[in-house]
């Protein structure tokens, strides 16, 4: 009985873990999104710019480790960046 308990107790830490980790990439990555919207807001980004900007390009750094992609465009009239991360998840990220 105490390997069991010992066993299961061990799988819920294990778990705990990996919530607190998945957690706090998520967070990097809005934080990071937000950062590259303010640094757009404060530069003038033209509504012309189709395209949008690079997130790294805004900042002069580079993104999270996670983040494939990062991207701020004009979205019905306001800014908002578009994070693609590992496993094809995106995050729109707007002030």
């Amino acid at each position: 009985m105490r390997t069991f308990v010992g066993i299961l107790m061990a799988f819920v830490v294990l778990v705990g873990i990996l919530v607190v980790y998945f957690f706090s990439q998520g967070r990097a990555v809005r934080d990071y999104g937000l950062e590259a919207v303010r640094a757009a807001q404060q530069g003038g980004l033209s509504p012309n710019t189709p395209a949008g900007v690079n997130c790294a390009e805004l900042l002069g750094r580079q993104p999270p480790s996670n983040v494939e992609r990062c991207v701020v465009r004009v979205e019905s009239g306001r800014l908002a960046a578009t994070l693609t991360v590992e496993g094809g998840r995106v995050f729109r990220v707007a002030p």
